[in-house]
């Protein structure tokens, strides 16, 4: 891990891993500052990115659970006969009759209907959104929610697969309207909590340094941006007012450590169309899944595997260009499990 971060010139990292429901490594490298002169605690935590993702689909299905809902329910109330579970208004009018038809299903699957690569991503364009609704920037979760409805879909919903952080967001505002909870709370209580974890090692992430918890490290980025919370006033870097982490809760806003995540992983499935479904412990051998997660400053991975073994990266960093350290990182973890290189303890 160490001689993989200095070949990319990574300064904050985390790895952890799980053998048989049991953490057996947890281990910090690096620095906690862009000075480098603090050591980062061992108990090191990070913005997760897309590996809240997973979280939110195990909080969805808790709901299922309980009955308070059906995966086959429609989101959005829309005047259909059936009705939908969020209530919201369209900005100007409905962008498109289509979004009747999207399920809960179909958003945690990423196939809502809405395609980045068509449209651009609508959870980071805070700014402009904004300036639309004639709001103060960022627009926060109900409002880019109520833009995005006024807008039209790319995709018949069900259809296509498109990665999409509007459909986590819209789950998270779900989670909060069936529970009567905020989306942490409920995680906390019905997701984290049953399983062990501590309170305090999944929270809230912040979108400036003074707010970050105590355990961060600084997340290390040249990239520039205007500022979501000032788009008159100076550029800052990127992952310190380039977006609004806050609003990005349920699909990209949490920070956790590796225990957390280690022991989440040990219960929950962490893709696939069974994510956030409870594990099985029926998975043969070479059974492989994986969530990562990226944004400007961070780079992770959630990895299980069917021969017992879970393991979390986290990195303050991702690359400018190329491939992602996660993707990096996995093949060389991957390699030294299938030729069993690793030396376990015995107790």
């Amino acid at each position: 891990m160490g001689q993989f971060m200095s070949a990319r010139s990574i300064h904050a990292g985390a790895l952890g891993v799980m053998k048989n429901s049991r953490i057996v490594y947890e281990k910090s490298f690096g620095w906690k500052d862009e000075a480098q002169q603090t050591v980062l605690p061992r108990d090191v935590m990070m913005r997760l990115a897309s590996v809240t993702k997973p979280i939110t689909g195990a909080a969805i299905r808790k709901l299922e659970n309980e009955e308070l809902l059906d995966l086959d329910d429609y989101v959005f109330d829309l005047g259909q006969p059936e009705g939908g579970i969020l209530s919201l208004e369209p900005f100007r009018s409905l962008g498109d009759t289509l979004l009747s038809q999207v399920t809960v299903r179909h958003l945690l699957i990423h196939r809502g209907g809405w395609d980045r690569d068509v449209v651009g991503d609508l959870a980071f364009r805070e700014i402009r959104i904004a300036e639309a609704m004639e709001v103060p920037s960022p627009p926060g979760r109900l409002n880019t929610a109520r833009y995005v409805l006024g807008q039209p879909l790319q995709l018949q919903p069900g259809s296509e697969r498109a990665y999409s952080n509007i459909g986590y967001l819209m789950l998270g505002l779900v989670v909060e309207e069936l529970s009567g909870m905020d989306y942490l709370t409920y995680v906390l209580e019905n997701v984290f909590d049953p399983i062990g974890v501590a309170r305090g090692e999944l929270i809230q992430g912040r979108t400036f340094p003074e707010n970050q918890n105590s355990r961060e490290p600084w997340y290390d980025s040249d990239a520039m941006s205007k500022n979501v919370f000032d788009p008159s006033g100076p550029q800052v870097k990127t992952p310190y007012g380039g977006w609004d982490l806050e609003g990005m809760i349920s699909f990209g806003g949490l920070v956790a450590s590796t225990r957390a995540i280690l022991e989440f992983l040990d219960i929950y499935q962490v893709s696939g169309d069974d994510i956030g479904a409870l594990r099985t412990g029926t998975e043969s051998s070479t059974w492989r899944r994986n969530h990562t997660g990226s944004l400007s400053g961070t780079n992770t991975l959630a990895r299980q595997r069917g021969d017992g073994v879970n393991y979390v990266v986290l990195f303050n960093k991702r690359p400018s260009t190329g491939g992602y350290y996660s993707s990096q990182i996995r093949g060389e973890i991957d390699d030294l499990l299938d030729r069993g290189l690793i030396c376990w303890p015995r107790n």
